[in-house]
C-alpha cells in the first residue's frame, strides 16, 4: 500500500518538475528548468536524458568534450606537433622537451574555461532556441550571456563533472581554482607555443 502511494507521489511530482518537448511533432523529449539559470528573464533548461540530445547538437557536444579531455582544441594539438616537429629538425632538444610536457600537462592537468562554456551553450536552452540543430550566433549569445553571470561555478561544475567522469579525473576541490590555474597554464603554453 505504501509503495502505491509513494509510487503515486513520485509519477505526480515526475510530471510537476519535468515538461515534454516534440523535437518533429512526434518525438517526445523530458526537459527540467536548471535551478538558478535564469537570465535577462529567461529560464533555461536541460534534458532530463542527455541520451535525448538531438543528434544534430550531440555531434557538436562530442567536439566540445573532446577538447575538454585534450585540454585544447585539434588546431593547438596539430600545432604543437609541428612546433615539436621543427624543433626537432633543428636539433632544439631543449625546446622538443619544453613543448611535449607542456602538451602532456595541457592533457592532463587542464580544462580550458572556454570549452566548458561551449558545452553550456549545448546543453542549456530557452524555449525561444531551436533545439534540434545548434545555431552558432544564438549560441555565442548565450555564452556572452553565462559570462556575464556573477557567480557561474554552479553550471561549470556540473559541466567540468560530466567531462572529467568521462576521463576517469577526479573532481578538483575547488573548482573556481582548478579553471584559473587550468587558464593561467594555458595562457602561458600558448604564449610560448604561438609566440604571442
Amino acid at each position: 500500500m505504501i509503495n502505491k502511494l509513494l509510487l503515486s507521489l513520485i509519477s505526480f511530482l515526475y510530471k510537476l518538475t519535468y515538461e515534454g518537448v516534440y523535437l518533429d511533432g512526434v518525438n517526445k523529449k523530458m526537459i527540467r528548468p536548471v535551478p538558478k539559470l535564469i537570465i535577462d528573464g529567461k529560464q533555461y533548461y536541460e534534458f532530463v536524458q542527455p541520451a535525448d540530445i538531438p543528434q544534430n547538437r550531440f555531434v557538436h557536444y562530442l567536439d566540445f568534450r573532446d577538447e575538454s579531455q585534450m585540454g585544447m582544441d585539434r588546431t593547438t594539438l596539430n600545432k604543437y606537433f609541428s612546433a615539436i616537429k621543427e624543433a626537432n629538425d633543428s636539433g632544439e632538444v631543449s625546446r622538443v622537451g619544453s613543448l611535449v610536457y607542456m602538451a602532456q600537462s595541457s592533457i592532463n592537468d587542464c580544462t580550458p574555461i572556454e570549452v566548458l562554456y561551449n558545452m553550456a551553450s549545448l546543453m542549456y536552452f530557452d524555449k525561444d532556441e531551436d533545439i534540434s540543430c545548434y545555431d552558432l550566433d544564438y549560441n555565442q549569445d548565450k555564452i556572452t550571456k553565462f559570462k556575464s553571470l556573477p557567480d557561474k561555478s554552479f553550471f561549470l561544475k556540473t559541466l567540468l563533472e560530466q567531462s572529467l567522469k568521462i576521463t576517469g579525473k577526479s573532481l578538483p576541490k575547488n573548482i573556481d581554482q582548478y579553471l584559473k590555474l587550468s587558464m593561467v597554464k594555458l595562457r602561458a603554453y600558448n604564449q610560448t607555443l604561438y609566440g604571442v
